[in-house]
């Protein structure tokens, strides 16, 4: 555990991390459990950006195993409480994992990167951090959706790209809500910087943003018209440049 005080930016993500922490299963979720391999018990995994845990202890089950670390500032104490072998961690220092070389068998690093500026020195660490011929799934918005595209030809602020530290202007969507991202990938940035950082691409998915909103909408107790509903399936369903890319990769 690093003995200095958080970066703004990183205070700035705990805060808003710590008010809506994410505990449904959507299509984005199902692909990185569809991604990551059964090893069985002895297997170790690393979920960098756990946050409270719920979402690594379904990682950790399609895995097989309970020898599971994770890496977050934002409600670590939480993870610690199921089951993790949680570290509060500062991924905005650009220091080392506290963890040893060719350690892990997996790590997911799943809506992270995109949250912090050291972008190339975590992914070095994931390489560093993975035995040989371990693998790690990343997961993270995609700045070439085609619905990042459509919202800049009407003028308005795509979604998880911002001006403000305190609230979404221009957005469409007057209930959005500040995401705290900082770095933005195109699939052809992201897989760059994979190869660079000596992580062997395996596969790479793309998934449309529709089953998580909706999942929020009924959380917050909003009803979302049929007509949306309908639009929202079919955009998702004929999109060819969906709003995450789930990469799975090999050390």
């Amino acid at each position: 555990m690093t003995s200095q005080e958080p970066s703004q930016l990183s205070r700035d993500n705990r805060a808003i991390w710590e008010v809506r922490p994410q505990h449904f299963r959507d299509r984005r979720v199902d692909s990185i459990l569809a991604l990551l391999p059964a090893l069985g018990a002895e297997a170790r995994l690393l979920d960098i950006g756990c946050l409270d845990g719920v979402l690594t202890r379904l990682y950790a089950a399609r895995v097989g195993t309970e020898r599971i670390c994770g890496i977050d500032l934002a409600l670590h104490e939480r993870a610690r409480a199921n089951g993790v072998d949680a570290i509060a961690f500062d991924l905005n220092r650009a220091e080392p994992l506290p963890h040893p070389d060719a350690h892990f068998d997996v790590v997911v690093c799943a809506e992270t990167l995109e949250h912090i500026y050291p972008t190339d020195h975590l992914l070095r660490e994931i390489r560093r951090v993975l035995r040989p011929g371990g693998v790690a799934v990343i997961d993270l918005p995609r700045l070439d959706s085609l619905l990042n595209i459509g919202l800049l030809l009407l003028g308005f602020q795509p979604p998880g790209i911002e001006c403000s530290r305190e609230r979404r202007y221009g957005a469409i969507n007057g209930e959005s809500v500040l995401t705290g991202h900082v770095a933005y990938f195109t699939r052809r940035a992201l897989l760059a910087m994979l190869e660079r950082s000596g992580l062997v691409l395996v596969e790479a998915r793309q998934v449309g943003q529709r089953s998580g909103w909706l999942a929020e909408q009924r959380a917050a107790g909003r009803r979302v018209p049929a007509w949306l509903r309908a639009a929202w399936w079919l955009y998702d369903a004929l999109s060819p440049k969906k709003e995450y890319l789930v990469v799975l990769v090999r050390a």
